[in-house]
């Protein structure tokens, strides 16, 4: 099996990095390791904060064609679930759609490589994200593992990857939603184990 030279990341603010002040979140500890560990891989992490499911169709294919891309990790879902203004029917992004999304990103990805992962993110702590301090915004664990199951029976049924990550614990997140340096690293360990199984690194 040859290993993917260039691994392109997409997903939202918990890819992206935010509120890991030691390392900048969990993809840059697995680019340091990769570096350190003089590793001969380019890890591309194109994950923007806000991010759903909408916003990776709308570019991913683009960015990771221009990059070369021979292996695409992807982490959505926790955005997605997001309902708005206490309304648990008025989500960023509806679960039907939130599949239809899903099963088109690895449609789209499968032209590109067959080597893809997605990742889920299924818990968060309650007493500080019904609603979220930065606006009128809701997460719950129940819609988190809803869109977690959806995305599991699409990559099932699709013969994709998906990353049953272990859940964090209430101390392992900053704000309730995004983990901090402790909640990275222990993303990160699970991600590094995956990729060297798969042989990916």
């Amino acid at each position: 099996m040859e290993k993917p030279e260039f691994i392109c990341m997409f997903g939202d603010s918990t890819s992206w990095g935010a509120y890991d002040m030691e390392k900048g979140g969990w993809v840059n500890r697995l680019r340091l390791h990769c570096w350190e560990e003089d590793i001969d891989n380019e890890i591309y992490n194109l994950s923007i904060s806000g991010g759903t499911t909408e916003a990776i169709l709308e570019r991913f294919e683009r960015e990771a064609r221009s990059r070369k891309a021979q292996a695409l990790i992807f982490q959505s879902g926790g955005n997605d679930a997001t309902y708005v203004d206490g309304k648990p029917d008025n989500y960023m992004v509806a679960a039907e759609k939130f599949e239809k999304n899903i099963r088109e990103i690895i449609a789209k990805a499968k032209t590109i490589t067959d080597k893809m992962v997605f990742l889920d993110l299924k818990n968060c702590d309650e007493s500080k994200t019904l609603p979220v301090y930065w606006g009128p915004y809701y997460i719950s664990n129940a819609n988190l593992r809803k869109y977690t199951n959806i995305m599991r029976s699409v990559c099932e049924s699709e013969g994709v990857d998906c990353l049953d990550l272990e859940n964090l614990e209430n101390d392992e997140f900053e704000d309730g939603l995004h983990p901090n340096a402790a909640g990275h690293e222990k993303i990160y360990q699970q991600v590094r184990k995956f990729l060297e199984d798969k042989q990916w690194i």
